[in-house]
């Protein structure tokens, strides 16, 4: 038999003893002063989300705060050049960015589906981070004819280097790439603090809307994702479109009949499995997340009945219209206008008697590609990004009640905050491709684009850009999405720095947790103090 040497026998236990007693030798024998250490995790009481206690200034006060979120998400892109940053002077030599078409298709396109030769095809907004005179665009001409709206609106430059929409749309709904195990929708992080707050109750706190044609991608958008948090905490998804199923099974028609009886006996059952998890030892029941998420899941089911008066089949009916098309391109066949359902959807739930804090819009647009993404024009630029931005702009116009309107059933700047949410930009050039060989598209930018938001905590004195698109068409200052949404978690009052959401080195330029909060409310925010 072959002895093992000493150092062989050694156990685990004895290796980390004999570390441990080499480290404590290293140390310097000068000094035996104890140095104060901050804490690495600020100490915090309450329900999930709650602020530290040294840092409840970094929240907006309650008035500043937003009673919900209304996100519009455009699908493929969302080009800045024509809409809410158009800066022609950033053109080198007249061939990019605003002046890409401008000698080609888009007089036609504002001629016949824009305010019309006689408008001005820019007007002057505000200047950005570098001091150039951004104008708004030809795309958006129903939001140019609502001063209210211009009041309040805020726009962030944003960057980000993925070019793929399969991982650029979840990090937008997110803040966090693929993969990563924090990556949680915004709408997954207000249902979880609200309900800890508010308590459970028959209708959700967050919504997510999707359209009929993207259908196919739909678990692509990150939206139910939830990350860290538990399962209770996803929003409720609507898909739109003829064939939706929510409302039939909202009515629950496989138990008519016998449906009391039916949850009598479940509720027996979950009652004798949830006395196996008690510990006589300890006198309490031992920690079982899965029964956790299950009894909600179950609790849900039983108080069906508000969501199935609400989400009925009437409301989620869609009309067909006509798009405007250009002289060049022929009259087009009616499309199914789902812009128009789902920004109703949103309204309702938003206003309803048990109100939502959150409802997030995937709008297909009324042109589309063939996996639902209407703002992906790699072939027709002009046509496919001009009529649905313009098509939403009207949209939403209609949905947000102007001066002394005071229409119920339309949101309330001043209650209400609205996001226009966008994976990325589009090209400042054309794209020229086997499968797009005349140039009439754009392809993916991710270096610089814009999102937009209009009331809730954005009053007149926060109207404006933050940062700045350079003439190489990258953003010369801007923000990250992840910084967006923390700042948007930050706004409605909900800590955005927990082991569950974001880091410190998610933001730019902070060493601590406070400092990043504060840098989220006084740059992403407006609120210097």
């Amino acid at each position: 038999m072959v002895r093992k040497s000493k150092l062989e026998r050694l156990s685990r236990r004895d290796l980390l003893h004999a570390a441990a007693g080499a480290a404590a030798l290293s140390l310097p024998a000068c000094s035996t002063e104890t140095v104060p250490q901050e804490p690495v995790v600020p100490s915090v009481t309450g329900p999930w989300g709650s602020a530290p206690e040294k840092a409840q200034g970094a929240l907006l006060a309650q008035s500043q705060q937003p009673d919900g979120i209304l996100e519009v998400f455009c699908l493929g892109g969302l080009s800045p050049w024509e809409s809410f940053y158009t800066v022609p002077d950033l053109s080198s030599g007249g061939q990019d960015q605003y002046w890409t078409f401008r000698q080609s298709d888009l007089p036609n396109w504002i001629d016949t589906c824009g305010a019309g030769l006689d408008a001005p095809e820019f007007v002057p907004w505000v200047t950005d981070g570098a001091g150039r005179m951004v104008n708004l665009g030809p795309f958006i001409y129903p939001l140019r004819d609502r001063p209210d709206l211009l009041a309040r609106m805020r726009v962030w430059v944003m960057h980000h280097d993925i070019e793929p929409h399969e991982l650029a749309i979840p990090l937008a709904v997110t803040g966090h790439r693929p993969g990563n195990p924090k990556m949680a929708s915004l709408g997954t992080h207000l249902q979880r603090f609200y309900t800890e707050r508010l308590g459970s109750r028959d209708a959700p706190y967050s919504y997510s809307i999707t359209m009929n044609a993207f259908s196919n991608t739909n678990n692509a958008t990150g939206a139910g994702t939830v990350g860290r948090h538990r399962s209770w905490a996803r929003p409720l998804e609507i898909q739109l479109g003829d064939a939706a199923r929510l409302p039939g099974q909202l009515q629950r028609p496989g138990s008519d009949g016998f449906r009391e009886a039916l949850d009598t006996a479940i509720a027996g059952y979950q009652a004798r499995f949830r006395q196996r998890l008690h510990s006589a030892a300890r006198a309490e029941q031992v920690r079982a997340p899965g029964y956790n998420d299950y009894a909600t899941a179950r609790e849900n089911m039983r108080r069906h009945a508000w969501l199935a008066k609400t989400i009925t089949p009437e409301l989620l009916k869609t009309s067909s219209i006509t798009p405007c098309f250009p002289p060049v391109y022929g009259v087009g066949p009616d499309v199914p206008d789902e812009t128009t359902t789902g920004l109703r959807v949103a309204r309702r739930l938003l206003l309803a008697e048990q109100p939502a804090k959150y409802v997030q819009v995937f709008d297909s647009g009324l042109l589309t590609d063939r996996a639902g993404m209407g703002f992906d024009s790699h072939g027709e630029h002009v046509g496919q990004q001009g009529t649905n931005a313009a098509h939403m702009c009207r949209v939403l116009s209609d949905s947000i009640n102007r001066p002394g309107e005071n229409d119920p059933t339309k949101l309330d700047l001043d209650r209400h905050f609205v996001l226009l949410n966008t994976e990325f930009g589009r090209a400042p050039r054309r794209e020229y491709t086997p499968a797009n060989p005349d140039g009439g598209g754009t392809d993916h930018w991710p270096w610089g684009y814009v999102v937009v938001g209009f009331g809730g905590f954005v009053n007149e004195d926060r109207s404006g850009i933050v940062g700045s698109l350079n003439s190489d068409s990258r953003a010369v200052s801007g923000i990250t999405p992840a910084e967006h949404r923390a700042a948007l978690l930050l706004s409605m009052g909900c800590w955005p720095f927990t082991e569950e959401s974001y880091n410190v080195g998610d933001m730019q330029d902070a060493q601590s947790e406070l400092e990043a909060a504060m840098y989220l409310r006084r740059t992403v925010l407006g609120y210097s103090t």
